[in-house]
């Protein structure tokens, strides 16, 4: 799909176009990058992959150490009280107050205040319901229900966590615009980059003069596709709303992966430990370069998505007719294509002994003898996820906080095994995942 992407440049087929309802709340999540169709697409996508460099998130190192230290500070407090807690509830907050911090500039202040409104509407927005899952139904399944739900004003996805997050980033948004403020956050990266693709039209508008054709037409591409402050808030809330909860999954499987296996967990401490002890003029954390050269810590995480990838399957929309190489399969234009992820991560004759967790499959030697798309737990190609770097840093930081001085255990609430909840949309356990932190001596 990579090599023949032109073939498959969609993500959403007509299923879910077909589905979704003319209410503003669906049209907003429809705008998002990851919804985004053909040039519309990949104008948005060029111009949004730059604020994801390395050099740019160096900037936001400093936000995610302030949240980390929040992180480390309960984790301190629960050691103190040797009782369990519950490990995805923790880590969405670390990972909703990271985002509203590096992405809005706001204190979500979730660790502090236990009702904050960040984390209620993200818990909200990821709460699977019947009610939820019957409007699906109800309008893929039934002929004339979208008409109804359109007519009876309800959208298709949920409302008021929605609003609330869309209402917050345009004030974001209008305030930076309004008050010539910056803070470069990812919301001003975003405006620097409509500003820039807005000038880039003018030039092209103005270019374009010179070459009218003979009836008098343009001769450039449609102004339709490009960036508009729709799409920007659209985008900045698909970060906001994916990256809480992946990050928080992920977190959570590999602190629960770390209780049960100590020696894996007294191994990465190591090599942690080992590089606290190589920080100079008083820092808490590694700089970026440093966060990044720590092999065992990536081998660890990337063995978490392997077993557990955020994103159960990965679709493409055919947009025209495909003859898959070497086989009698063709595909017609509209057909949906989906790679189930976990049938090649639990695949023996990729990685044997799949169930078993094991970072060592990650180390430099092991991943040059597989196939370069045997691990999709951040998609692959041009679709890949746009954040990616930014939500292993997170990671990264959050795992280094809490290791450095203390370390997970199991107790007697502690699952032996989770199993996925079925009704999730990203990969998430069906038992809360419990577990103890005790400090290090």
């Amino acid at each position: 799909m990579t090599k023949d992407f032109d073939h498959f440049v969609d993500r959403q087929g007509e299923v879910m176009k077909s589905i979704t309802t003319s209410h503003f709340v669906d049209q907003l999540w429809g705008q998002q990058l990851t919804a985004l169709q053909g040039d519309e697409w990949k104008i948005t996508r060029n111009i949004f992959t730059p604020i994801f460099t390395a050099g740019k998130l160096k900037g936001m190192m400093h936000f995610i150490h302030l949240v980390t230290n929040d992180l480390v500070k309960s984790k301190g407090q629960e050691a103190d009280r040797g009782t369990p807690f519950e490990l995805k509830e923790k880590f969405g907050k670390f990972s909703m107050d990271t985002i509203a911090s590096c992405a809005f500039g706001v204190n979500a202040d979730s660790f502090k205040d236990p009702k904050s409104t960040f984390a209620s509407n993200a818990r909200v927005m990821f709460r699977n319901s019947l009610p939820d899952f019957a409007k699906f139904v109800f309008v893929a399944g039934i002929p004339g229900g979208r008409t109804l739900m359109e007519k009876l004003n309800i959208p298709l996805q949920k409302k008021s966590p929605t609003m609330f997050f869309y209402d917050i980033i345009k004030q974001t948004i209008d305030h930076r615009l309004r008050m010539n403020v910056r803070r470069n956050d990812l919301v001003d990266l975003m405006l620097d980059a409509l500003k820039a693709d807005q000038e880039t039209r003018v030039e092209n508008e103005s270019t374009a003069k010179s070459h009218l054709d003979a009836d008098g037409g343009l001769d450039h591409p449609n102004s339709d596709t490009s960036m508009d402050e729709l799409k920007l808030v659209a985008t900045a809330f698909v970060i906001l709303i994916a990256g809480y909860d992946t990050t928080a999954q992920t977190l959570a499987i590999t602190s629960f992966y770390l209780a049960r296996n100590p020696d894996i967990q007294e191994k990465l401490s190591q090599e942690i430990m080992e590089a606290g002890a190589e920080l100079q003029d008083g820092n808490t954390y590694p700089d970026y370069h440093h966060i990044q050269s720590l092999p065992y810590l990536d081998m660890v995480l990337h063995e978490t998505l392997r077993i557990n990838p955020a994103l159960g399957v990965i679709s493409r929309t055919c947009t025209k007719d495909y003859h898959v190489p070497g086989t009698n399969i063709s595909l017609k234009r509209g057909y949906d294509a989906h790679i189930y992820v976990s049938a090649i991560h639990m695949n023996p004759d990729i990685y044997p002994d799949p169930d078993k967790y094991d970072p060592e499959r990650f180390t430099k030697e092991a991943i040059s003898r597989r196939h370069a798309y045997s691990f999709l737990g951040f998609g692959q190609g041009p679709r890949n996820c746009i954040g990616m770097r930014f939500a292993l840093l997170e990671a990264k930081l959050a795992l280094f906080g809490i290791l450095r001085s203390y370390k997970f255990i199991t107790c007697k609430e502690t699952v032996e095994k989770f199993t996925l909840d079925p009704t999730a949309i990203l990969a998430a356990p069906k038992e809360p995942l419990f577990v103890k932190v005790v400090a290090r001596t």
